[in-house]
């Protein structure tokens, strides 16, 4: 296994985690404004998502079976700091991984998420410091 095949993995699991999180959390919330920041990064996790199955599929001929993992939280507030903390990570953990990219096939889905990684960030964020 090379070092992008391991972060292909991970990123796909990852993402499918952040999909299913963003779920729960939009039900933790009455507000419009949060509940369309939640849910246009719901969705782009999900497109996420499929870029790297479809891109694994493309370098391995097979799509990658990830454990699915949930994520836990206590409330709403809690929950934005985690996905705050989460989209910041990843935007990094894309960026090192544009750097060792096995093709050019693989160059469009790593940017496409590291910078949607960015602006979902920007949207916890303004979610975080209303609720101050």
């Amino acid at each position: 296994m090379t070092a992008f095949s391991l972060k292909l993995q991970k990123s796909i699991a990852d993402e499918w985690t952040a999909h299913h999180f963003y779920k729960e959390l939009l039900e933790k919330t009455n507000n419009p404004l949060y509940k369309e920041f939640i849910e246009h990064s719901k969705k782009d996790e999900k497109e996420h998502y499929e870029m790297f199955q479809y891109l694994h599929y493309l370098i391995f001929g097979s799509y990658y079976h990830h454990k699915k993992e949930t994520v836990s939280f206590t409330t709403f507030k809690e929950g934005i700091v985690m996905a705050l903390k989460s989209e910041l990570d990843a935007a990094e953990f894309y960026r090192d991984m544009l750097f060792e990219i096995p093709n050019r096939q693989a160059y469009q889905p790593v940017f496409i998420a590291m910078t949607d990684e960015m602006e979902h960030s920007t949207r916890f964020s303004t979610i975080y410091n209303a609720l101050k």
